[in-house]
């Protein structure tokens, strides 16, 4: 309970309170010369950047960052309306320091920005390596917590067979993946919870598991998880923290799109209720977790961390 306290307050911190006191100094400091404006506006310009593409916004509320864009541009608007009554004064030495100090942390914060674009950039694979699924959830606004082609939006992205993974969590009204009055360790906190799972693709299913207990969130459980794996196109589709005794098929069955097979749950290695989706190109008869990931797509599109879709359309990204 503290540990997540803690952990609330510093993503207040960090995405928040820091970006507003930025915004208000681009907005209204009464810089001295159009030189330390340019190193505050890019240095802002780059935390900006990191924090809404990098940061998982469900901590406290999703709907805070376009709210960040916003006052980020309004800041950004103001500030160039009065660049022209700036004007190049002397610096002191004391200045001078400051100035080149601020500066080389932008630089650096750009520098991580452009490393960051161009391995995404890179890695991106092209949508016909691709194996294109319908979207497994419906009914409400659903957020992508773990997806892209960077491991710093995406942990799975440095195993070979979880390379492109994704994992999808639920928002509550308020724009939370967990209720925030309620006790964080309680399994109906997360509105995702219990939510039915429908099939992503055509397909026969090779393996399911079920029995295991839905883990206390903020805790994890042992590797076994409750699980379903569909073989597609020589593709094995992998759903993985399924609600224990929700399975609605067996092995052997072959299952339509957008079929209903089982409910969201906390199984395995799962710290909160959410969905975990992914597809590997089958390297071992005996093992249905071995295999080369495979790029997925989901009604065309790539999601990564952040994305918004509600009733199974991307609507905010």
């Amino acid at each position: 309970m503290i540990r997540e306290e803690i952990e609330c307050f510093f993503y207040f911190v960090k995405m928040l309170l820091i970006p507003l006191i930025f915004y208000w100094i681009m907005a209204y400091f009464p810089f001295k010369n159009r030189i330390s404006w340019y190193i505050h506006t890019l240095f802002t310009s780059a935390y900006t950047f990191m924090i809404l593409f990098i940061n998982d916004w469900t901590e406290l509320s999703y709907y805070l960052r376009p709210v960040c864009i916003v006052l980020f541009g309004c800041s950004l608007f103001r500030q160039m309306v009065t660049l022209r009554s700036f004007k190049f004064n002397g610096l002191n030495r004391k200045t001078r320091i400051f100035l080149s100090l601020y500066g080389l942390l932008a630089i650096y914060q750009v520098f991580i920005c452009i490393l960051f674009s161009i391995s995404y950039i890179t890695s991106t694979p092209k949508h016909e390596d691709a194996v294109d699924l319908a979207f497994p959830l419906k009914g409400g606004a659903y957020e992508v917590v773990n997806g892209g082609m960077s491991s710093s939006m995406n942990y799975h992205f440095s195993h070979r067979t979880l390379k492109y993974a994704v994992d999808i969590t639920k928002l509550t009204p308020l724009g939370s993946r967990k209720g925030i009055f309620d006790n964080p360790e309680s399994l109906k906190s997360y509105p995702i919870y219990n939510d039915s799972v429908y099939s992503p693709v055509e397909g026969r299913i090779i393996e399911v598991v079920d029995g295991v207990e839905d883990n206390v969130p903020n805790s994890l459980g042992r590797s076994t998880t409750n699980m379903i794996i569909i073989k597609h196109q020589g593709y094995n589709i992998l759903l993985l923290h399924l609600k224990k005794n929700s399975l609605l098929v067996k092995k052997n069955d072959f299952v339509k799109v957008g079929q209903e097979i089982a409910k969201v749950g906390n199984s395995g290695y799962s710290s909160e209720p959410h969905l975990h989706v992914h597809a590997i190109k089958h390297d071992n008869m005996r093992d249905y977790f071995n295999g080369t990931s495979v790029p997925i797509t989901f009604n065309g599109n790539y999601l990564k961390r952040n994305d918004l879709l509600f009733n199974q359309t991307l609507i905010f990204r």
